[in-house]
């Protein structure tokens, strides 16, 4: 009996205690509420931004600009600003005066703007500082070359006969004059590729400087395109010609011909014959006391990759 007597009470109490505790959690949500639909007055640090600057211009010291903004409304709005504070946007089109070196921004002429990027029902009290200033750098802009950086190994018989293509093959690059003049052209990261033997077709990311924020670059990766083929070797014996002779000089000269090896594709093989290619010696480039010329390939077909004369001499004498 006196079991369920202890019992009995104890349920009452607890009871009690949590009747207590929602009379208590109501009372203060009751109060939260009150205080968050009375009309307060309060002033809020916002951080700004710039927008449709044109682009020969960069701001040097907006990072730190901020407008100290007392408002008037409800604390419903102003718990809003506390969770999460927007930045105002100050527009160069309507609120920034252009001086030589600086962008001038005045309350007194932008009120409305800052106005109107808030709430209807909050009323915006004053702005402080009264102006702000923006420090700038004309913009350059330029184009610049993209280098490919790429160790790229064939299985054997296999190569290119064309340059690799690179999509698109320049950067445009926008930012202080001093900074861009500095570059020269943008690499391309590291491309390294094994036993190649299938057309290259892929993107490479672009090793772009890392030190200046205020350079914007046109894009960040290029497309690099090859058509890998099959290639083989073949040789001519090609006739050597000498130019630049003087009228009073009667040469002779041996031999009168040169092998010549080439390097290209087996689908193109058999388009490759022995009129594509020219050798000459130049006379004019004869060294005293020297009985030999040097002949130089100065024609060969664009579908050979490479070629070179394997007689490095052509001996000569002078007859009378």
């Amino acid at each position: 009996m006196k079991d369920i007597k202890s019992r009995f009470l104890k349920f009452v109490k607890s009871k009690k205690i949590n009747v207590f505790a929602l009379f208590l959690l109501l009372s203060f949500t009751i109060l939260v509420l009150n205080k968050l639909s009375s009309t307060y007055t309060n002033t809020i640090t916002f951080p700004v931004e710039t927008v449709n600057l044109p682009e020969t211009y960069v701001i040097l010291n907006d990072s730190n600009q901020v407008l100290n903004v007392t408002l008037k409304t409800y604390g419903f709005k102003f718990l809003r600003y506390y969770i999460f504070k927007p930045k105002l946007t100050l527009d160069y089109k309507d609120n920034l005066k252009h001086t030589d070196s600086t962008f001038s921004w005045s309350s007194r002429r932008s009120y409305s703007k800052i106005n109107d990027q808030f709430d209807k029902d909050i009323e915006v009290v004053s702005l402080l500082p009264d102006s702000l200033q923006f420090k700038y750098d004309e913009n350059a802009t330029k184009d610049v070359p993209v280098i490919l950086q790429e160790h790229i190994k064939f299985s054997p018989g296999f190569d290119v006969l064309e340059n690799y293509t690179i999509t698109p093959d320049t950067v445009h690059i926008i930012g202080p004059e001093k900074q861009v003049s500095a570059i020269q052209f943008i690499k391309t990261l590291p491309l390294e590729l094994e036993d190649v033997h299938l057309d290259i077709n892929q993107k490479i990311g672009l090793d772009l400087p890392k030190e200046s924020k205020l350079i914007t670059f046109s894009h960040n990766k290029v497309h690099l395109n090859a058509k890998v083929e099959k290639f083989t070797e073949g040789t001519f014996n090609i006739p050597v010609t000498i130019k630049n002779v003087p009228a009073n000089l009667a040469l002779k000269y041996y031999p009168k011909s040169v092998s010549v090896s080439y390097y290209t594709t087996l689908s193109g093989f058999n388009e490759v014959s022995a009129k594509d290619f020219k050798v000459e010696c130049d006379y004019e480039k004869h060294v005293d006391n020297q009985s030999y010329l040097v002949p130089e390939l100065v024609k060969q077909p664009k579908n050979v990759k490479s070629a070179k004369i394997i007689q490095q001499k052509i001996e000569y004498i002078i007859s009378e």
